[in-house]
């Protein structure tokens, strides 16, 4: 290419480049090209939180459990107030307790109870497609063997020497009422760690 073509071709490759960026300049900053945000008010979220402090933590196993009581016969029952032969053991664990929280932790156990015995938890049957009382209640008892008497505090509280405890629990059937009415039973109980 000699010297006096490329001097002509300069003035359109110039022009070329310059129409170029015009058109890049056009396509940025044209409103009718750029995405048009657009923001409507929607609606609020309100979020709901506790900060506690204490000294435990109760395991994951701990947290829903389900405690399999077995099968019994009706006539194993020797009156109102007498108990199922068979004591079903079960056990609470927390983990991560902190003694500079607390220094000690009682549990403390909730749930309804049969209008004739306020000592035992409420055992229910279903009849019909609804819940009626079985005739008996679920009682429950500590290490000690001692009743723990249904929405009541703790019995006792323990001392916080570990970073994990494990509370040992049993449970029993008693027979409340001379009306009793087979079938698949069960009871709700929750428990609440207790810290004075």
């Amino acid at each position: 290419m000699t010297q006096a073509s490329w001097k002509r071709q300069l003035p359109e490759k110039t022009d070329m480049i310059r129409k170029i960026l015009f058109l890049l300049l056009l396509a940025v900053g044209s409103p009718a090209l750029a995405k048009q945000v657009v923001v409507i008010d929607g609606g609020k979220v309100h979020m709901q939180g506790t900060l506690v402090n204490v000294a435990c933590t109760v395991a994951p196993g701990s947290q829903d459990m389900t405690v399999q009581m077995g099968q019994y016969r009706s006539a194993l029952f020797k009156g109102v107030g007498s108990y199922a032969a068979v004591s079903i053991p079960f056990a609470i664990r927390l983990t991560d307790c902190l003694a500079e929280v607390s220094e000690q932790v009682g549990i403390a156990f909730q749930g309804a109870t049969p209008s004739e015995d306020p000592q035992v938890f409420l055992a229910s049957t279903s009849i019909n497609g609804s819940d009626a009382s079985a005739g008996i209640g679920l009682a429950l008892f500590d290490s000690e063997q001692q009743l723990i008497i249904p929405n009541t505090g703790p019995g006792y509280f323990t001392p916080i020497k570990t970073q994990e405890m494990t509370f040992q629990f049993t449970a029993r059937y008693r027979l409340v009422s001379p009306n009793m009415k087979p079938g698949n039973i069960h009871s709700d109980v929750w428990f609440t760690l207790v810290y004075p």
